[in-house]
């Protein structure tokens, strides 16, 4: 997963509370999470999880949100804590896109959020791959 300067820039702002005044704590947790896992090689997930001590499915949940909504998916309420949740709505949203298929935004967006799921998860097995030989 790869970061633009200003995305960098704003994510350690977020993630360093000395810098800046103090963020809530949970969004210089998610600054952290996406910084841990950016860079042209994909890190483990449990072994972000592992470094920043919290739950894989939280790494897993962040950096889908951040791959398809970028800063904004990462300040916002957390939604469902489960990544088969997290999963079961994205396909909700878009089997719903493809039934309405009238394009309107909503339909695009959701469309466009579950690409870039399948994506960030289709980098995770990679990665797994590329481990395991």
């Amino acid at each position: 997963m790869l970061l633009s300067a200003d995305e960098q820039a704003v994510l350690e702002r977020w993630a360093t509370p000395a810098r800046t005044p103090a963020p809530a704590p949970t969004l210089a947790l998610r600054a952290r999470i996406v910084l841990a896992c950016a860079g042209p090689g994909v890190p483990p997930i449990v072994s972000v999880a592992r470094e920043l001590r919290v739950a894989a499915d939280t790494v897993r949940k962040w950096r889908r949100r951040f791959v398809a909504e970028r800063l904004n998916g990462l300040d916002g309420p957390a939604g469902p804590t489960a990544a088969g949740a997290t999963d079961a709505a994205s396909a909700t949203d878009a089997a719903g896109a493809s039934d309405a298929a009238d394009g309107s935004p909503s339909d695009l967006a959701a469309a466009r959020r579950r690409i870039a799921e399948l994506d960030a998860e289709l980098a995770i097995h990679r990665r797994a791959a590329e481990l395991l030989g």
